[in-house]
């Protein structure tokens, strides 16, 4: 199968091959480029399949970046005797520790109790001890803790006292998800996919009793594609019901949203996250440190409508307020202290029940000849649900599935050898070359292997190490490193996704304008367009 990957100073370069759509019949089309269709793109073209995937927006431009950013077992679905759903969560916490290091880093979370009384406490103390034992001796965390009040005043000065019982600590992974995707696409185009962002599917096409494929817009170029598919995959979220029900009326693929919400908040004294329990069963709010910021989420209420038209109302936002402020003693956070919002939607088959009730099981559906839909799950399973949607449609299509090639392979971006040595000789690297260490451990876990050609491009030209801006550890050269290698379309792209800029800064005009400059010249954008960029993301602006 021919390669379309493209090679720079030692980088894989993350191309469109928009061409390479029309040409021939693939054998798997998914239509989705969140978690979900990343993964089943990255197996199918590991098992030899003859791969497309498509994505309206950017890649984990829905729910894939709009997460609480953490790769756990979910704590909180013990109490609706989920064991199932947290035994699998908690064996692919501990497989992606191992495979990615650089992606998933260890998180301890604190449980403070207020006014919760010795049954309560009884309860979540043999929870977190089901928990550690579901994980066994393979966890890559340290298990539960039991704090005394005292102890939690200690360790934890900046939350309220009155009231305060005490409460546990328990070990957990985070990540970035937005970039957990993209490494997961760039897999998946090194194995022979051909990855297609910022393209619409028009509709699916239908042909005796079967789905065939799909017409496509390619939305930079605003040309039109057939593509011929022997099978589709549709990992669209929210969109997979409205795009099945236009290609076969009355399909039988219902599903169901839930709206969740984050903000992000100013950082806290601590790099401990916390899980509060907010009184209403099968409801959490988690404060977690997240680059140099903490999120603040998340809701989990029922949403109907255009997936487009999902916003974080000023319901949300006191929602999360008041809970967090509950707990805090030193600050009392306003909607003034609000750096940034992001809303999410969950996809759940259609059935009865409050969403916080919903746990996040994955279904596969199998609404038409020739097509299947995946159907909710958590992120932090999506690998091994992707590896029964392959196994499904290689069956379809006649071919041994094998064994899954994703479950002992090393992630694309994972550096050779031992991970701490790596680690510490790249540190190294970055001081000497003027890197502060915070932005250069933090660029360890954006890049992986790949921070090797930053820091050669910025030995070429110091100023690249010179932060973006100040308060955030990323530096001007990520710009162009993003620019150059990693399929950027526009601003939002580069300035949410590849690097969470909007997200934890207010970003002044002049940042943007460099931004837009930095990216123009690599991208060969003219006036025009760097000032029409600059406008989505400061609104109207004046001048060139």
């Amino acid at each position: 199968m021919r390669r379309l990957v493209g090679r720079a100073t030692g980088t894989c370069v993350l191309k469109r091959h928009v061409d390479a759509l029309g040409a021939g019949t693939f054998d798997l089309l998914v239509v989705g480029g969140g978690v979900y269709g990343a993964w089943t793109a990255y197996d199918a073209a590991l098992r030899g399949l003859r791969v497309a995937i498509v994505e309206q927006g950017d890649w984990a431009s829905g729910t894939s970046s709009t997460s609480s950013k953490l790769i756990h077992g979910g704590l909180r679905y013990l109490e609706y005797h989920k064991f199932g759903l947290v035994r699998k969560a908690l064996r692919e916490r501990n497989r992606l520790r191992q495979l990615a290091p650089h992606r998933v880093q260890r998180l301890r979370f604190a449980i403070p109790l207020y006014g919760v009384g010795w049954r309560m406490r009884l309860k979540l103390r043999l929870g977190l001890i089901l928990y550690d034992m579901i994980a066994r001796a393979q966890r890559p965390l340290h298990g539960h803790e039991s704090l005394s009040r005292q102890r939690m005043k200690q360790k934890y000065d900046f939350i309220k006292r009155d009231r305060l019982e005490g409460g546990f600590t328990y070990g957990d992974c985070q990540t970035d998800d937005a970039r957990f995707t993209l490494e997961l696409i760039d897999g998946a185009l090194h194995a022979g996919t051909i990855a297609i962002n910022h393209a619409s599917v028009l509709r699916l096409t239908e042909d005796r009793g079967a789905i065939v494929g799909a017409v496509v817009e390619d939305r930079l170029e605003g040309t039109t594609i057939q593509i011929k598919a022997k099978f589709t995959a549709l990992c669209a979220g929210a969109w997979n019901q409205t795009l099945l029900e236009a290609a076969v009326p009355g399909s039988t693929l219902k599903t169901r949203f839930s709206k969740g919400v984050h903000l992000v908040m100013p950082a806290l004294p601590t790099s401990d996250a916390f899980l509060l329990l907010t009184g209403e069963r099968g409801r959490v709010v988690f404060l977690i440190p997240w680059n140099g910021r903490t999120l603040l989420g998340t809701t989990d209420t029922p949403f109907e409508g255009d997936p487009r038209n999902a916003r974080c109302l000023a319901a949300d936002e006191t929602y999360l307020l008041d809970h967090a402020n509950a707990v805090l003693k030193d600050v009392q956070w306003t909607e003034n202290d609000v750096i940034g919002r992001y809303t999410g939607l969950r996809t759940f088959m259609d059935k009865a029940g409050d969403p916080s009730s919903l746990a996040r099981e994955w279904s596969l559906a199998k609404p038409y000849g020739g097509v299947v839909a995946s159907v909710g799950g958590k992120y932090t399973s999506a690998r091994v649900d992707a590896a029964k949607l392959v196994d499904h449609v290689c069956n379809e299509l006649g071919r041994d599935p094998g064994p899954c090639p994703t479950a002992q392979r090393p992630f694309p971006w994972r550096p050779e050898g031992r991970y701490r040595s790596w680690q510490q000789r790249t540190l190294d690297q970055s001081l000497r070359l003027g890197l502060d260490e915070e932005t250069a451990l933090a660029c360890q876990l954006r890049y992986g292997r790949r921070f090797e050609v930053l820091l050669r491009m910025i030995e070429k030209m110091p100023r690249l190490a010179r932060r973006f801006v100040p308060e955030t550890p990323m530096c001007i050269g990520e710009l162009v490193f993003c620019s150059r290698y990693e399929m950027v379309a526009n601003l939002q792209d580069l300035l949410r996704r590849r690097l969470p800029l909007t997200l934890i800064a207010t970003l002044p005009e002049q940042r943007v304008r460099l931004a837009a400059a930095v990216a123009g010249k690599i991208l060969r954008w003219s006036n025009e367009r760097q000032i029409a960029e600059v406008r989505s993301i400061c609104g109207e602006i004046s001048g060139p």
